[in-house]
């Protein structure tokens, strides 16, 4: 069968690949373990360290914020646990130091055995006019949990920052070669070159994002891949691996067809682009997602609010969840979760 050679001796221009499509609900997961797992290590990491020398200062280090209080040792005159309860009924112990003038200091919460513990060293210091060296620290299992979430929040989100960014495809040497340049927030992360000698089609190469925590029934995102034909059938990718969509292949590749000269065939990527159906999501599964967006939405706003709170020194990582930091942080995560999910199961295009 002899096969026409595209004619491509004027052929200039240049093509966009991408974006690629993500899982909201997966990547706001990963996004919720994200801010989960800093607050968790801020917990575990936080200290609070209470020296007294007799007849000098008493000096306390928090090593979160990096701060240093002291006081004559002659001036602090008792100490004392006082229980804080959470808003789902759990139970925390807080030292508090009890300073001349009835001025009082208080520590970071801990468990109430452990408040119990320190507010016994300090009394016995105070009693025989010993040195006193009390260390209040977070929860070590804390830390674990907080390695585990992140690690688990990447690998979910994975298969999304796989397909970050998007590629320019110029024609380059008077219609001879191809560059593939992939750009990520407009800046150049990589680039190849594609010889375009020989080369008699433009195909997409299909295949599936591979994921972990897959629901029973749930399918695999698809993925593909823009390859050059040449006449002996060899194929030249574009790209180094799959990225996730379907329809962004197929279009791209269109797009790169007729910037080629090359005519559309039979069941062709043309017609493949034209037979995908536009995304509709069920009003149940739209009810479902918005509830999704609410509790992710949620979580997230409350994060991103106890960080702010921790930076601008306005709360500490060992503080009693209350009231407010609910309403304020979990409910205006919760309408911009469900707004946002609202959005994206809207009918679409294909991906």
């Amino acid at each position: 069968m002899a096969f026409r050679e595209p004619a491509r001796k004027h052929a200039t221009g240049s093509i966009h690949y991408g974006p690629f499509p993500i899982r909201p609900g997966r990547l706001g997961l990963s996004l919720v373990m994200f801010l989960v797992a800093p607050l968790l290590a801020l917990v575990a990491l936080e200290r609070d360290r209470l020296v007294c020398t007799p007849g000098a200062r008493c000096v306390v280090t928090h090593t979160i914020a990096s701060r240093t209080r002291g006081f004559p040792m002659s001036a602090l005159r008792d100490a004392r646990a006082d229980i804080v309860r959470g808003s789902k009924g759990g139970k925390n112990g807080a030292v508090v130091l009890v300073l001349d003038g009835g001025r009082e200091l208080r520590l970071m919460q801990v468990t109430p055995e452990r408040a119990g513990e320190a507010v016994a060293a300090i009394r016995a210091g105070l009693a025989g006019q010993r040195r006193i060296d009390v260390t209040l620290s977070g929860p070590w299992w804390m830390l674990l949990l907080s390695i585990g979430l992140l690690g688990f929040g990447l690998t979910m989100a994975y298969p999304s920052l796989k397909g970050l960014g998007r590629f320019r495809i110029d024609v380059t040497h008077g219609g001879a070669g191809l560059r593939v340049r992939r750009h990520l927030l407009a800046l150049p992360v990589s680039s190849r070159e594609v010889s375009l000698e020989g080369v008699t089609e433009v195909r997409v190469e299909a295949g599936v994002v591979r994921e972990v925590g897959l629901s029973k029934g749930e399918a695999p995102m698809p993925a593909g891949r823009i390859v050059l034909v040449d006449r002996a059938g060899a194929t030249r990718p574009l790209t180094a691996a799959a990225l996730p969509g379907q329809a962004v292949h197929l279009r791209a590749a269109s797009e790169l067809r007729a910037l080629l000269g090359l005519e559309p065939r039979p069941h062709g990527v043309e017609e493949q682009l034209a037979s995908l159906p536009p995304l509709r999501t069920p009003p149940g599964a739209r009810v479902a997602h918005a509830w999704i967006g609410l509790a992710v939405g949620a979580l997230v706003g409350l994060g991103l609010f106890g960080l702010a709170g921790v930076a601008l020194g306005l709360l500490r990582a060992s503080d009693t969840l209350e009231g407010w930091h609910l309403a304020v942080g979990g409910g205006g995560g919760a309408i911009v979760g469900v707004a946002l999910a609202l959005r994206l199961t809207r009918e679409r295009p294909p991906p």
